[in-house]
């Protein structure tokens, strides 16, 4: 894809001009589109050479400061755009960039001037939008996924002289369309004081952690949800409440991946309080854990449990409900998810809009962030997913 003349280098931009000069001399160019683009290179050459030049004179007064920059005018870009969003309180994040923030855990490139606000330790949002499969849907009305219901079956004996009979795979889709979502977030008034490049980067940081709240909630309904998803009964105890006992992982874990086969690379969705339900587990004999328990050092959401040889990739979320101490009901009651992350696709179909009020928490001196975008989610293969469920109450 051909980039846009905003995001070229200074030696980009001089290359390009070079070619500009060569094509204007070929027949049935487009000499309007040519000139255009040559009146914009040679713009953003000019804002170069301005920058160096400023910088330049700089470097005279400050020891070591104003460092030549590859590409100076998307800084004034930044710095445009962000005067822009202060004065206005009113911006656009892209769906492509949506999706790339939505897929990096949340975490936005943020100017070099950006500073001095510390965000609360520990997650403030379940990895599990970081692990399904995000798709750019931007523009479209509906996203239709196919996928096979029923694999082909062995075929029949073949006797001489009969023609052969064939038993083909069953196909299946499943249509995601989209709903509109809108989120809510808080600033402090103050962030107003600080440069617009941290005005604006406070904000769009706050107002996609939102977003990924939203989506974690989106895909954990959609999951609970879904025919595609494989039921596993939980173990009740006489009070016919859910316990997690030493061979709930096992379980679990074996009962994914069909009748041949015991998939790799799945992982286990689940409440904390389960996490907390494994650790418990004691051993009949020697009372030792049976479960070992190891969070990631570098995301405390998510983990490995191991049950010995029987290791388990683990992603905590808020929204699943505990099978520890939830009791029967009429209703079967699905708890914890072990699968494939792939198998579920969380579709973006607009730009993240973004608009700031100081009227809802006035009072609070907190300035509202609400965010609208459009997403879609669902499970997106046959037995993709296993969950461990509370059987209803016969």
């Amino acid at each position: 894809m051909k980039k846009k003349t905003s995001e070229m280098t200074i030696a980009e931009l001089r290359a390009r001009a070079a070619e500009i000069r060569t094509e204007v001399n070929a027949e049935g160019a487009d000499l309007d589109a040519l000139e255009a683009e040559a009146d914009e290179i040679s713009q953003r050459i000019a804002q170069y050479e301005t920058e160096q030049r400023r910088l330049g004179i700089a470097a005279k007064v400050a020891d070591g400061a104003g460092a030549p920059q590859d590409n100076p005018t998307a800084h004034t870009d930044a710095q445009t755009r962000a005067q822009q969003f202060k004065e206005t309180r009113q911006g656009r994040i892209s769906v492509a960039e949506t999706r790339s923030v939505l897929i990096n855990g949340g975490k936005l490139a943020t100017p070099t001037e950006v500073s001095g606000i510390n965000d609360v330790v520990g997650p403030h949002v379940s990895s599990i939008v970081d692990l399904v499969k995000v798709v750019d849907c931007g523009g479209m009305g509906s996203n239709k996924v196919a996928y096979v219901k029923t694999d082909a079956a062995a075929a029949d004996a073949q006797t001489e002289g009969t023609a052969a009979t064939t038993k083909e795979p069953v196909f299946d889709a499943v249509t995601i369309t989209p709903t509109s979502v809108a989120v809510l977030a808080y600033i402090s008034r103050q962030v107003q004081k600080q440069s617009p490049l941290l005005y604006e980067a406070k904000v769009r940081e706050q107002a996609l952690l939102a977003l990924r709240k939203k989506a974690s909630a989106l895909i954990v309904g959609k999951l609970k949800a879904s025919t595609l998803v494989v039921t596993k009964d939980a173990t009740v105890d006489s009070g016919k409440k859910g316990v997690i006992n030493d061979k709930t992982l096992r379980n679990l874990v074996l009962a994914f991946g069909g009748d041949e086969g015991v998939e790799g690379g799945a992982v286990l969705f689940l409440n904390k309080a389960d996490l907390v339900a494994f650790g418990d587990v004691r051993g009949t004999n020697e009372k030792k854990a049976v479960y070992e328990i190891e969070p990631d050092t570098d995301n405390p959401n998510t983990g490995i449990i191991k049950d010995g040889g029987l290791s388990v990739r683990y992603c905590l979320n808020s929204n699943l409900t505990a099978c520890a101490g939830t009791a029967q009901t009429s209703s079967a009651v699905k708890t914890m998810f072990y699968g494939i992350p792939a198998a579920l696709e969380l579709d973006l179909f607009s730009d993240y809009e973004i608009a700031v009020s100081a009227d809802f928490a006035f009072d609070k001196l907190l300035d509202t962030i609400r965010g609208d975008v459009e997403l879609g989610a669902d499970v997106v293969a046959q037995g993709g997913f296993v969950a461990l469920t509370i059987p209803a109450t016969s």
